[in-house]
């Protein structure tokens, strides 16, 4: 059972005297399991993919300890966590600490400060999260902080139904899965120079299925929009659902249950017949055509994949292994709600490797109420039916329980991207009952109740989520004046395996870079020095030379910062103040860690140096990190912490995995998971230090 704690408000941050230590055990292993139906060899934390969900209240300390039982080394990123006084906790390998080795165990303790919201963990070493190294985080805001529910609440009774369904949102980890290790399939992309775009299935939770497409709708091309409910389908592919019984927890929702129902009357996979095809033909626009750095519409192949664009010299398509499709029927996740609650709030994350995803849940809309942990403003324009979500960024949405008892797709696709073009749709089910209908065999699977099409664009006249209106709901405007760095990167990508930020690719350094000049990374060309306490600007933008010229999902460590502005082509400014606030947006910008840079496009963003670390900047891409897209940025170099790169070195005989920082030590501590540990004295020095940096950030 959590000990909610009692919480100090100081400008929407939350410090509490009473603050605990959650201590959790995390184990990685190795095991057979089949998400989609297909069996392979996986990886695993605490016998599950993903991980279990690690809670927190706001202005808690972490202390979550890894013990590396895998034959290859590991680490654990905290996605979205700034880190604060602890950049040695941020978890990069050649950034922040030594790999942890094969048998090895490594102690992470994180002071949350005022950090709120959901947030997501994954290994950060070489591709392995895809193996499923990931799973969810989130930090229980102070009762006291200030919610956006105030527009969907019209009585007290509303209001507390909001807050319950806030305080029991269930974590959703969509992703995308391959059949064979990530290893073989960044192999295979290094040696053909074969972009690995196309994936066998996506999951949620860990469950999903392989859903083939018909020859007809395969010759079709990636540019169709049709629609994504027809029992001619299930005809042809003769995939059957089965839900999976998720239980009312999370923790039950994370888990591998083998209960299923075996007749639920809903088709998973979609079809229509070639008059519907036409039919949508000439109603949708079609996504990813050259305008979007994409390729012009082409024959699918099994699995729903436009064939590779680009090859190493000496490759070539018949260099690939022949791709098949074949259905399964393994268990959908199913998500149980009453719907006398009122609400169902979800908390959404893109963990994928290589797909943005489009989300809709049939016959509802959604309002979203945070991004990247961070409470929005509650506008119409949150209202969405479709929302697409970057890998990595993160959104937090209420459902109104307002339609007839039953089951109901949450549906999630592919978005094609550039070159990577695929058709490809999974589902988790919302089983909403009520007292007097606990039977919701019924299903809601029509096409005047789904708002998105099988290839994730939206149908006409359906909304769709606009993400530069996500304004915090704490006001947070960035600083006024002119910037005191700007930094233009231009993307590129110079060779079918090479991507970079800014003129070279990224190579891992041998040392951390944070141990300083006993790096080989901190004087390195992808290693730049900021200013510290100074504004910082980032014009992205891609090169007009770069092989391909589809957008990127760029995330930063150790920082929040704020979008000022996207759009298509160069930007045609040298500096985001000489832009117009038609194209600029310096009033009420959204405050996120994951920024989405357009197709052929560019991004602008700003944030503050007041955070001495060496912080990751890179496509969350996977293969495109891989191949060389990311760049360290070190602030407060002076500031940095202590470390000796031969104590804090795993492989070292002696050596505990941990860092000794300004101040004190870290114990390398083995706790019960989840258990509340006293107060201490480095936890108050914690605490008066955010206190220290809110009054001078904000006052």
């Amino acid at each position: 059972m959590w000990t909610r704690t009692a919480a100090l408000l100081l400008a929407g941050g939350v410090f509490s005297a009473s603050a605990a230590t959650r201590a959790y055990n995390l184990t990685l292993h190795s095991g057979p399991r089949s998400p989609d139906g297909f069996a392979r060899h996986v990886y695993l934390i605490n016998g599950q993919q993903p991980g279990p969900l690690i809670e927190a209240d706001q202005g808690d300390t972490l202390e979550v300890t890894v013990f590396n039982d895998l034959d290859v080394e590991n680490t654990i990123h905290w996605h979205g966590l700034l880190q604060r006084g602890t950049p040695d906790m941020d978890g990069v390998p050649g950034v922040t600490q030594f790999a942890i080795p094969p048998g090895g165990n490594f102690t992470y303790r994180i002071p949350l400060g005022d950090q709120y919201g959901f947030y997501w963990y994954h290994s950060h070493f070489k591709s392995y999260y895809n193996d499923a190294i990931r799973g969810p985080l989130l930090i229980h805001p102070s009762p006291s902080l200030r919610r956006p529910f105030q527009s969907l609440a019209q009585t007290e009774a509303e209001k507390s139904a909001l807050l319950q369904a806030e305080t029991e949102a269930t974590p959703l980890l969509l992703a995308d899965w391959y059949h064979s290790p990530s290893n073989t399939v960044y192999q295979q992309y290094l040696r053909t120079g074969a972009f690995p775009s196309c994936v066998d299935s996506l999951l949620a939770n860990g469950h999903g299925r392989v859903q083939c497409l018909p020859n007809d709708l395969l010759m079709a091309g990636s540019g169709l929009g049709f629609d994504s409910t027809s029992t001619e389908m299930a005809s042809k592919t003769s995939s059957m659902p089965h839900a999976m019984n998720s239980g009312s927890t999370m923790a039950s929702c994370m888990n591998d249950c083998a209960t299923t129902t075996n007749a639920m009357p809903m088709n998973t996979a979609a079809s229509m017949s070639m008059a519907m095809v036409r039919r949508a033909m000439s109603a949708v626009e079609i996504p990813g055509d050259k305008s979007d750095g994409g390729m012009e519409m082409s024959s699918l192949n099994a699995l729903g994949c436009t064939p590779p664009m680009m090859f190493n010299p000496g490759y070539s398509i018949d260099s690939l292994p022949q791709v098949t499709c074949s259905n399964t029927t393994a268990p959908l996740l199913t998500i149980p709600v009453m719907r006398s609650h009122g609400w169902l709030a979800l908390h959404l994350v893109n963990a994928a490797a290589t797909s943005k995803m489009q989300v809709s849940l049939d016959a509802h809309t959604m309002f979203v109420f945070a991004a990247d942990g961070v409470y929005v403003e509650m506008q119409e324009v949150k209202i969405a039916q479709v929302l697409p979500i970057a890998i990595g960024q993160r959104y937090s949405v209420m459902i109104r329980l307002n339609q007839p008892p039953g089951q109901y797709y949450l549906r999630f696709a592919s978005y094609p991207v550039g070159d990577m073009q695929q058709v490809i749709q999974d589902q988790a089910i919302v089983d909403i009952s009520d007292e007097m209908h606990t039977d919701t065999d019924t299903a809601f699977d029509k096409p005047q109740t789904t708002w998105m099409l099988l290839n994730g664009s939206a149908k006409a006249q359906v909304s769709v989520l606009n993400e530069e209106k996500l304004a915090p709901l704490i006001p947070n405007m960035p600083p006024a004046a002119p910037a005191d760095l700007t930094k233009v990167f231009t993307i590129n990508q110079t060779d079918p395996v090479v991507w970079v930020v800014d003129k070279a690719p990224y190579s891992e350094a041998k040392t951390p870079v944070l141990y300083g000049n006993g790096s080989d990374g901190w004087t390195a060309n992808t290693t730049l020095h900021m200013p510290f306490n100074s504004t910082i600007d980032i014009i992205m933008q891609i090169a007009d030379d770069s092989m391909d010229t589809m957008g990127h999902p760029m995330h930063l460590h150790g920082h929040k910062f704020w979008i000022l502005g996207t759009g298509s082509g160069p930007l045609p400014f040298s500096s985001v103040m000489d832009a117009p606030t038609s194209v600029i947006n310096m009033h009420d910008p959204p405050y996120r860690d994951t920024v989405e840079l357009p197709a052929n496009g560019w991004a602008a963003i700003r944030y503050v140096t007041d955070n001495p670390g060496a912080w990751f900047f890179h496509c969350h891409m996977q293969w495109h990190l891989l191949s060389g897209m990311a760049l360290v940025l070190v602030e407060g170099d002076s500031l940095l912490p202590n470390i000796s790169a031969t104590s804090a070195d795993p492989s070292t005989p002696g050596a505990s995995g941990d860092t000794t920082m300004p101040g004190g030590s870290r114990p390398h501590a083995t706790a019960t998971n989840g258990a509340d540990q006293p107060f201490t004295r480095s936890g108050l020095l914690v605490v008066l230090a955010g206190m220290l940096f809110v009054c001078s950030r904000y006052w």
